[in-house]
């Protein structure tokens, strides 16, 4: 049994969606986004804690969530909204999940669950499909070999102590990485492993997304 906590990211904005509040707020199927992601983590026996990381000025918002969600109010970065929700954690596990993405399962779960129980740090990713240029100033240095590429995805799943010592590592060098798993890569001697993820868990962040999330439901969910 890996019992965890949930850290689920909603700080973000809706700007390059070209809107002036939260996408996590946008519905699908008349839900709101964010809320997949925190029904699925309440289903979860395992999930022993679940913090949802918003703006304080959208703590309202919140206010329908289950009685169980633990608001926190978010940092500037990413990476200042995930600290945030470390330094409430208390389980040995930690998940950290983008709220923007809704589409994940059970089974994504249950084999992130398996693989952190072997590895301590664990994070869903699918291989890179298209041809991968290096550019610079417009020009392409080289093809990178996609072979070895995979697009990571969220959740990603640590040992508790390893990513906060991660994070605080971070801090003190003023690192900003551009997800946890590189925190880990940069500070600690330790490995993440890739866990097999969905080509459908995708981030919703852009107008195009949203066309491909409405997409995703109707064949998902039949609406």
């Amino acid at each position: 049994m890996v019992e965890y906590t949930a850290i689920v990211l909603a700080a973000g904005s809706g700007t390059r969606m070209g809107m002036k509040h939260n996408k996590i707020f946008l519905e699908l199927d008349h839900r709101a986004i964010i809320s997949y992601s925190i029904d699925l983590f309440s289903a979860d026996k395992d999930c022993k804690q679940i913090i949802v990381v918003g703006k304080l000025s959208e703590r309202p918002n919140f206010s329908e969530l289950p009685s169980q969600v633990e608001f926190v109010e978010g940092g500037l970065e990413r990476q200042d909204s995930v600290r945030a929700g470390l330094e409430r954690t208390h389980c040995k596990y930690v998940m950290i999940h983008d709220g923007a993405r809704p589409f994940i399962t059970s089974e994504n779960l249950a084999a992130l669950k398996a693989n952190v129980f072997e590895s301590n740090a664990t994070m869903l990713a699918v291989p890179v499909k298209d041809t991968i240029k290096q550019v610079r100033n417009g020009k392409i240095i080289r093809t990178v070999p996609r072979a070895d590429l995979y697009q990571a995805q969220t959740p990603q799943v640590f040992l508790t102590e390893w990513i906060q010592k991660a994070h605080q590592k971070a801090e003190a060098c003023q690192f900003l990485g551009t997800d946890d798993g590189s925190l880990i890569e940069a500070f600690l001697d330790a490995e993440v492993t890739i866990t097999l993820g969905s080509y459908e868990n995708i981030k919703i962040t852009t107008p195009e997304d949203l066309v491909i999330a409405q997409a995703i439901m109707r064949r998902r969910y039949d609406v």
